[in-house]
């Protein structure tokens, strides 16, 4: 190909660089100049252009473009339609893009006039999505070019260098497990996700078990679900396995099964393990897993269903790219929040409602939010972290004793809204305290009342990760595979939030809108600790006077 700066009289048939506009007419790039454009050209007084001429031996660029994208595509993949020089490699339906990296980089590395692009290996593609494109850098490449990258894409007759393994039709069954106080709802949201998480792979759950955590039990939830004759087992345990000995991974091989591999160097996600029995592929779930958010076990489950095998050495050449979500480091946190803080950025406007309307019945005759802990009401540590927070405002709503509540607060700059209706439940006092706040408030953190280590640094943290406008409107502490307390609310949840009846509190509204839940990792159980019986208050103290 000539490529030069020619003078109009002896472009015709050569390929223009650059659009040019005329009076009444537009040559395009890329377009072939006939008679007609050369005598329209000198009319508007150009003399010259940047052009192309192409010689005996070369190819045009959509002619080169479709040659090479039609040697590297493969099953499940059509070439579209070539436009500047560039095909696009498509997927015809949902699958699994498999990609020989050696031969995509022998080809950008042997010229740089063609160049192929891919998403990444064993990336997730759906119907109609570009896996891959070709794109001609000039407007010609020699014949030999074409040849040499058709070459490198037959190489020892292999199979094609890009294709797509589709995802096919398994029964999937799922084991969950429980102990002593681990709420039903935390398996039915667990099912929910993970049901989810199958349905974007074209499966769902035609199975499911619930047991208790201990070898024998999930022995026989293993017998339970393979007699449905399921060929996928996903075990979600209600702790997360430690170590290739502890419950689940006993239980599988108890019944006959082998541990193929525990642990994988990606986060979140570390915690995978997997396991067979026979031709039955077997993940005990990471903690992670319980959350929707893209973690190692959409890796592992995407292949498993597209029929690609996973070998250990799969798993543990994850590691790079496997940094999913960057792990929060609590002192980096806090420099960052302290930053934005003293930057001319506004902060979001969020208010604290703490719940202090209950009648603590399980605490007997005493009222557990008026109880001492460490010289202060209980109620008092709850409210003094919100105060002393970056919160605008904080509402407490009270109801049993209110009086004696509101007394045990005079030292604090909260408002207090009397729930006169406390009786009937949690819903009428989440509504009391969501009316309370100031118009102009952007989102409510949900605090209750008998969590007392709940800490200053943790309601920052919250509220640092609060953006509505990211999506990032249901903002919840998350550790050990299990949301906690408090949640931070947007306020466009606060007529469905001051909806709710009875004893119901969020949990069911965050579910429905589970796609706009934001985990924030946390390392301390505060988030889960509430004080309600004589001996936790006792515990409480002791733990109290440690701190």
């Amino acid at each position: 190909m000539i490529f030069s700066q020619m003078e109009i009289d002896e472009a015709e048939g050569a390929i223009i660089a650059h659009t040019v506009r005329l009076p009444g007419n537009i040559l395009k790039k890329g377009t072939v100049l006939s008679a007609d454009d050369i005598a329209n050209l000198l009319q508007a007084g150009i003399k010259s252009v940047a052009a192309a001429r192409l010689q005996a031996d070369d190819l045009g660029e959509n002619e080169a473009a479709m040659a090479v994208a039609e040697a590297l595509a493969g099953d499940n993949l059509i070439p579209g339609k070539p436009m500047g020089g560039r095909v696009n490699l498509y997927a015809k339906e949902d699958g699994v893009a498999l990609i020989d990296k050696n031969r995509i980089d022998a080809i950008n590395l042997g010229q740089c006039n063609i160049t192929v692009a891919t998403l990444p290996e064993f990336a997730q593609a759906v119907a109609q999505q570009a896996v891959a494109t070709v794109k001609i850098i000039p407007f010609a490449v020699a014949r030999a070019e074409v040849d040499q990258c058709l070459a490198l894409a037959h190489i020892n007759n292999q199979p094609p260098a890009v294709s797509l393994s589709t995802y096919k039709t398994h029964k999937v069954a799922l084991i969950l497990t429980s102990t002593a106080g681990l709420k039903a709802s935390i398996l039915d949201s667990t099912r929910e996700v993970t049901s989810g998480r199958l349905q974007t792979l074209g499966c769902s759950i035609t199975s499911e078990a619930r047991c208790a955590h201990t070898i024998d039990d999930i022995s026989q939830a293993l017998d339970t679900v393979m007699e449905d004759d399921c060929d996928l087992i996903l075990i979600s345990g209600a702790s997360v396995t430690a170590d290739v000995g502890d419950v689940i991974p006993a239980a599988i091989v108890h019944q006959g099964g082998e541990i193929v591999h525990y642990g994988m160097p990606v986060e979140p996600g570390n915690m995978l393990l997997l396991a067979r029995i026979g031709d039955r592929a077997i993940v005990n779930l990471p903690g992670c897993s319980r959350s929707p958010k893209l973690n190692g076990l959409d890796w592992i489950l995407a292949r498993i269903i597209a029929d690609i095998p996973v070998t250990p050495r799969d798993i543990q050449m994850m590691g790079v790219g496997g940094l999913i979500k960057n792990i929060p480091h609590m002192h980096r946190r806090r420099q960052k929040i302290s930053k934005y803080l003293q930057t001319t950025l506004t902060p979001p406007r969020v208010a604290a409602v703490i719940l202090a309307a209950g009648r603590s019945r399980r605490m007997g005759e005493q009222n557990k939010l008026l109880a001492t802990v460490g010289e202060v009401p209980m109620i008092g540590h709850v409210v003094k972290a919100a105060v002393e927070s970056k919160v605008q405002q904080v509402v407490v709503v009270t109801g049993h004793e209110a009086e004696l509540v509101k007394q045990a607060l005079l030292d604090y700059k909260a408002d207090i809204a009397f729930n006169a209706d406390y009786i009937s439940g949690i819903a009428s006092s989440l509504r009391t305290g969501l009316e309370g706040v100031a118009e102009d408030t952007e989102g409510a953190l949900i605090l209750l009342g008998d969590m007392p280590l709940i800490s200053v640094e943790q309601i920052n943290e919250l509220i640092a990760e609060f953006n509505p406008a990211m999506e990032r409107d249901i903002v919840v502490p998350f550790k050990d595979g299990q949301r906690g307390n408090p949640v931070l609310w947007s306020m466009r949840y606060f007529p469905a939030l001051k909806a709710l009846t009875g004893d119901t509190g969020g949990r069911a509204l965050m579910t429905e809108n589970i796609g706009n839940v934001w985990d924030v990792p946390v390392t301390d159980d505060a988030v889960f600790v509430d004080f309600d019986t004589p001996d936790s208050l006792q515990q409480l103290n002791g733990l109290m006077e440690t701190r």
